[in-house]
């Protein structure tokens, strides 16, 4: 697995590193969320910080339709979202996705992971 739990700022987050996934490793990439969908269903509800990297992945329909399913199972648990590498058809799907689940979610570009994570540590 490559999602890892960090500390920043001494406040624990869980990176779900989605990164440099292409079209034709659609298998690991769903192997990948569905690691990090077990990790973060065992949390308390409300309770997790979550910093997830999307930076050059394919977004086909077939990785927009996992990501919404994720996300709906894992809603409940995530106290604040943050997402890097969120731009152009991928603020689309992004924006879609978070409607459907309802997560309290923030969408970040390639070059600003240093952003998102004071984001997320901020109360």
């Amino acid at each position: 697995m490559k999602s890892h739990w960090m500390v920043y700022q001494g406040k624990q987050i869980l990176y779900c590193d989605y990164a440099n996934f292409a079209l034709d490793q659609f298998e690991a990439f769903k192997t990948e969320l569905d690691s990090a969908v077990a990790v973060i269903t065992r949390e308390p509800e409300k309770s997790l910080l979550a910093l997830t990297d999307i930076r050059r992945s394919v977004a086909s329909p077939a990785v927009v339709d996992m990501f919404k399913t994720a996300a709906i199972v894992t809603a409940k648990h995530i106290r604040k979202q943050a997402v890097v590498g969120v731009s152009g058809m991928k603020k689309i799907l992004f924006d879609a996705v978070i409607h459907i689940s309802k997560q309290p979610a923030r969408a970040f570009g390639d070059l600003e992971l240093e952003k998102a994570q004071k984001w997320l540590v901020e109360d």
